[in-house]
């Protein structure tokens, strides 16, 4: 399987909550950082964080760069039954098509702040948001 559709299928394990989908593809000593909230989980806690939290999710992998041992994606995952909408960048560093270590970056998405938004600074990416 190529390196593209294992990230793939990994995200989609991701928003499906989906425990058992989700340990295959680590490797027993990974690592993962969440560095906005700076906390670092096992496989294991990295998986109950994941599929404990709350609400039912979909979301998107709006951009995807690979180099050697490394990628990292760009995505887009929203609440199906509240809205709440964030993006997620994600720096994955593989051992052959298993994950060693996962580093993320989540923000939540929102209108501009109201300086900018009073300034009249920048424009919207995506007019349907």
């Amino acid at each position: 399987m190529d390196r593209e559709a294992v990230i793939r299928q990994f995200f989609q394990d991701v928003i499906k909550q989906n425990e058992a989908g989700l340990k295959r593809w680590f490797r027993e000593d990974a690592v993962i950082r969440w560095h906005c909230t700076n906390e670092q989980f096992t496989v294991s806690e990295y998986i109950r964080a994941n599929c404990e939290y709350p609400g039912r999710w979909e979301g998107n992998i709006e951009r995807m760069v690979q180099k050697e041992d490394t990628a990292v994606t760009a995505a887009r995952v929203w609440c199906t039954e509240d809205g709440t909408s964030f993006h997620a960048v994600s720096f994955y560093r593989f051992d052959g098509e298993k994950i060693a270590s996962l580093e993320e970056y989540w923000g939540d998405d929102g209108p501009a702040p109201g300086w900018r938004l009073e300034k009249k600074l920048g424009r919207p990416i995506d007019g349907n948001r």
